[in-house]
């Protein structure tokens, strides 16, 4: 019986190479991607420290000094309200406000009088380990400059001025891979069912066209899709109580088109599987690299530079960041025209290869 099964898996070529490479590719990319660390992080200082000539003291200057030499931030000079509002918009993950008399406050501190030097970094707040690389580094750029450790940053946060649990940043990520990987796997074993079970050469002497059978699976996937999308967010909101700060019309829409383009990416992908056995491989091919790579595991900012730009093709990159704009920064349709933007192209784009990939009736 062992050799039996054995035989069939050698005589299927195709599943058998899946076999062996996919878990070595998934575990590479998996492995490049958490084994990077945080750099680049976009933030805005603005130094308004004057120093203080008694002491000769010029804090300020050495701290913003000492941050643009970080590699972990990526530091721009500006007005702390413009750093704020980059933050709302997302251009900047941190804005860092150094006050006028704080070299002057850590002078006099020293000295033993009762005051509080205070330096103001306001954070995004949905990236737990981006805040904490920041407010790390603010904070050792003060003992680089001075010597002096102690607990001078005061943090402030975007969207409500909450800090979020770990369960309110990690929903969104869940909703979209729960959706890529249920999505995708079903619509391509119903795909491929059609072919083993005999309905897809039938459908060859039928006068449908190759764009009529894809628009009828579509249509069908997409219904399951949106009792997928429905129960997924019950659950996440209803049951486990996560923030919700948009619109829910939005937040149902963009996930109802996230889940149309999944379903036209495995009616895509199942013009190259051959029974069901080869479908279920598909899926976990696709969803397990898009996981390391979509910021759902470690934020894009902490994979290697090299590895950034490829998580910018990665579906579920465009889905995290428009399901956590909706849910956790109230962000509405203008701020996410781009993103969703995105989703529709790469929608389009699997509908293109699906025509140009599959099988003509007369090739039945």
């Amino acid at each position: 019986m062992a050799g039996r099964v054995l035989l069939q898996i050698r005589r299927d070529r195709r599943t058998l190479g899946m076999m062996i490479l996919m878990p070595g590719v998934i575990f590479l990319i998996f492995g490049f991607a958490l084994g990077g660390t945080v750099s680049n992080v976009p933030v805005l200082v603005d130094n308004q420290d004057s120093g203080y000539s008694a002491a000769g003291l010029h804090v300020g200057e050495q701290v913003l000094a000492s941050l643009e030499r970080d590699s972990a931030l990526k530091v721009t000079t500006g007005s702390f309200d413009a750093g704020k509002a980059g933050v709302d918009s997302g251009t900047y993950f941190a804005a860092v406000l150094i006050p006028s008399n704080f070299s002057q406050l850590l002078a006099e501190r020293s000295t033993g009088a009762n005051v509080t030097p205070r330096l103001d970094v306001f954070l995004d707040g949905t990236k737990p380990s981006i805040d904490v690389a920041v407010a790390d580094a603010v904070q050792g750029s003060i003992a680089n400059a001075t010597g002096i450790r102690g607990s001078y940053v005061v943090q402030q946060y975007a969207f409500g001025g909450v800090k979020f649990t770990g369960l309110d940043v990690s929903i969104p990520s869940v909703i979209a891979f729960v959706l890529t990987f249920l999505v995708l796997l079903i619509s391509l074993l119903t795909i491929a069912r059609e072919t083993t079970s005999g309905t897809l050469p039938r459908l060859y002497t039928t006068p449908l066209t190759a764009l009529e059978r894809l628009v009828g699976y579509t249509v069908a996937l997409l219904v399951l899709s949106i009792m997928m999308v429905s129960v997924v967010l019950i659950v996440g909101v209803g049951l486990f109580g996560a923030a919700v700060r948009g619109g829910w019309a939005l937040l149902f829409s963009a996930a109802v088109l996230y889940a149309l383009a999944q379903v036209l990416l495995a009616v895509f992908l199942a013009n190259f599987a051959k029974n069901e056995f080869q479908a279920v491989q598909l899926a976990p091919l696709i969803a397990l690299p898009s996981m390391a790579l979509s910021g759902m595991l470690v934020p894009v900012q902490t994979l290697p530079v090299w590895i950034q730009p490829v998580a910018k093709v990665v579906p579920l990159y465009y889905a995290n960041e428009i399901l956590e704009g909706v849910m956790l920064k109230a962000y509405g349709v203008g701020q996410l025209a781009t993103d969703l933007l995105v989703v529709a192209g790469m929608a389009l784009l699997f509908l293109v290869l699906a025509l140009t990939t599959v099988k003509d009736k007369m090739d039945g």
